[in-house]
């Protein structure tokens, strides 16, 4: 092992080579360098790029085994937990009385004059801002006027970004607070895995579905938080999945089953770019006039149909022996039990050639990415735990839930990172 003196060493000339490989790309793509400026770019390194890309991820990488490094145990342990609370809360209160839409894009503002225009009280939105611009959110050009930085300015335009500090702090923390009472339920008790059960449910009440629909406005804020954390809109993911899998080695009029497929985005961009095939989305009799625009628009509407239908019950004769049945980001809202009860219809369903395609994470083996991505999906495993009992699944863990519907039923191949962001699909069939 090396010291820690020349580990420090070697990250930094880790960061100082991927600094250069980035900054060298972007001067010779005629791209603009990143920036703390509010002009700067939200976007500043295509992930497009491979080299690119691959260039950023390490630096991240590097930068942040460096800062721990440089930051040490106990200081970490001692301060930034507690730091990263309290600047947690604070962009909530922000963005709650719409500060950041009320600070110029260009230009500053006065205190005095942001105070009366939000209605916050001044003492208060000073120490809040002050806080967030300690973590690079605006910035205090002079004393008592603030101004946009590119990560604040990304507040003030998209409701997708707002959304995800609403989400995090208004439905995160108070599951996350709930956390040690919901694991202690779980201690040998199959009751206390339902979904009803879950953290989420002990902090507000109700299952998160359930609170949702009691509270649309909330569902609203959660859809742009996923947009968002998904890295784009609807049209990115579902473009991504119409180029990632084979879809043109399916037959010629195969169907495919898009079950609890929303309006059918997926549906829609992958019949755009493969006219063999037909599509039957799956989902909620409500999303019927929306769905159907959708398709119109896209001019898919002969090959795209919407059928009401629960992911809980039997398949309807119309999608029996489909050459596919899809699931995106379905099973890791769902514990075991009820990922068994969704898939046992659709097994019933298939028939010898048909395929099972879902789309969602496969957790990696410890140690084989890097921290700070590992990290990331890690994150999400708690989060499915915490909001609804559920779980990312690693490969092993997916072919045992699969096996467990149908001993018959084994993956035959996946696809992974990077066409798919975090997400992979997993392809399996009855052998």
């Amino acid at each position: 092992m090396p010291s820690p003196t020349s580990l420090l060493s070697e990250l930094a000339e880790e960061i100082s080579r991927n600094t250069s490989i980035i900054v060298e790309r972007l001067k010779s793509g005629g791209l603009p360098q990143p920036s703390f400026d509010a002009d700067g770019p939200s976007h500043p390194i295509p992930e497009a790029d491979e080299e690119l890309s691959a260039a950023r991820h390490a630096l991240i990488e590097a930068s942040k085994a460096l800062h721990t490094l440089a930051v040490g145990p106990s200081e970490t342990t001692r301060l930034f937990y507690f730091k990263d609370i309290y600047f947690v809360g604070a962009m909530q209160v922000l963005c709650h009385f719409n500060v950041p839409q009320q600070v110029p894009i260009s230009g500053e503002i006065g205190i005095h004059e942001l105070s009366v225009k939000t209605g916050l009280d001044r003492g208060l939105l000073v120490r809040f801002l002050r806080i967030a611009a300690a973590n690079y959110y605006f910035t205090e050009p002079r004393r008592g006027f603030f101004a946009h930085t590119a990560w604040s300015k990304t507040l003030a335009i998209d409701p997708k970004m707002r959304a995800c500090v609403w989400f995090r702090h208004s439905e995160m923390m108070p599951s996350v607070a709930k956390l040690v009472e919901a694991v202690e339920m779980h201690t040998g008790s199959a009751e206390a895995a339902e979904p009803r059960n879950a953290a989420f449910s002990l902090a507000f009440g109700d299952s998160f579905f359930d609170y949702k629909e009691k509270h649309p406005d909330h569902m609203i804020k959660f859809g742009h938080f996923v947009d968002a954390f998904a890295g784009g809109i609807e049209a990115d993911t579902a473009e991504s999945i119409a180029r990632a899998y084979a879809w043109e080695t399916l037959p010629a009029n195969s169907l495919v089953v898009d079950v609890g497929g929303g309006i059918g985005h997926i549906s829609t961009a992958v019949a755009q770019k493969h006219a063999h095939l037909s599509f039957q989305v799956q989902d909620f009799g409500d999303l019927v006039e929306e769905s159907g625009t959708l398709q119109q628009s896209a001019g898919v509407s002969d090959r795209v149909h919407f059928c009401p239908h629960s992911f809980f019950e039997p398949q309807p004769e119309t999608c029996r022996k489909a050459a596919v049945y899809f699931l995106r980001n379905i099973m890791h809202n769902w514990p075991d039990l009820y990922c068994r009860r969704i898939l046992e219809p659709i097994v019933e369903a298939m028939g010898p050639d048909s395929r099972l395609l879902i789309c969602d994470i496969v957790l990696p083996e410890p140690n084989t990415m890097p921290k700070t991505q590992e990290a990331q999906v890690r994150a999400l495993d708690i989060v499915m735990l915490s909001m609804f009992n559920a779980q990312e699944r690693s490969y092993e863990d997916w072919q045992e839930l699969l096996t467990s519907v149908d001993s018959r039923l084994r993956i035959t191949a996946v696809v992974g990172r990077p066409k798919l962001g975090i997400d992979n699909l997993i392809e399996a069939r009855l052998m």
